[in-house]
């Protein structure tokens, strides 16, 4: 797939809470191959090409405003 890659401007800044914090116009987009993980401490969110999806952590809260449905082949709780 050929792609026309648009230089736009991003601010990086970090906060008095020492937060760095990246900025983007609109759209972040990240593609990998292989997997893409994003990690912070005991929590882990990975994201494979076949469409599985793996969070980790000590603790996992969903919260919605409306409805929260999970839908799937087979819902297996504990």
């Amino acid at each position: 797939m050929q792609q026309t890659l648009v230089k736009e401007t991003a601010s990086c800044e970090k906060n008095a809470q020492n937060e760095k914090r990246t900025t983007v116009p609109e759209e972040l987009v990240l593609t990998a191959q292989q997997k893409i993980t994003l990690s912070c401490g005991k929590s882990q969110i990975t994201l494979y090409p076949n469409g599985k999806i793996v969070i980790k952590g000590e603790y996992i809260l969903s919260d919605a405003e409306g409805v929260n449905r999970l839908s799937g082949g087979r819902i297996e709780v504990n």
